[in-house]
């Protein structure tokens, strides 16, 4: 999202807006019958999620942990900016009531304490409309 007009300062606000939904870790039953296709699709999830929490624990640490491994999966370097960058980044868990889901509910509230802890200096995103009309006719030359 940009600003179409710049301000009294000559600046125009840019920002940017990722939604995402995270399933929830899946369970691969080996009583259950399922093709590769399924295995395969619910490995990857489970994948994902878990470098995703790598990257959340990383970025918890603050400075003590010098590599954040966001090229470890598509999910955490989608979502680069939102968890690292200059963004202010909400965060919504869903969580079951029952007692069958006691285990998932806990490792939820788990996974969301532990990106509440990642601490982030946000500062609004502008830039020059000066240097950007500069920008956009340089590109169109190229």
């Amino acid at each position: 999202m940009e600003s179409d007009t710049a301000d009294v300062n000559g600046l125009l606000f840019r920002g940017k807006l990722n939604l995402c939904d995270l399933a929830g870790s899946e369970k691969i039953h080996k009583s259950e019958s399922m093709n590769s296709q399924h295995f395969n699709e619910l490995k990857t999830i489970n994948q994902s999620l878990s470098s995703l929490g790598k990257v959340i624990t990383a970025l918890a640490q603050g400075k003590k942990k010098d590599h954040i491994p966001y090229r470890d999966s598509k999910i955490t370097r989608l979502l680069q900016d939102s968890l690292g960058g200059n963004t202010k980044t909400t965060l919504i868990a869903a969580c079951n009531s029952k007692a069958d889901s006691v285990s998932e509910t806990i490792s939820t509230l788990k996974f969301a304490d532990r990106a509440k802890q990642i601490m982030v200096k946000v500062s609004a995103n502008t830039v020059s409309a000066v240097d950007d009309a500069l920008v956009i006719k340089l590109q169109k030359e190229v």
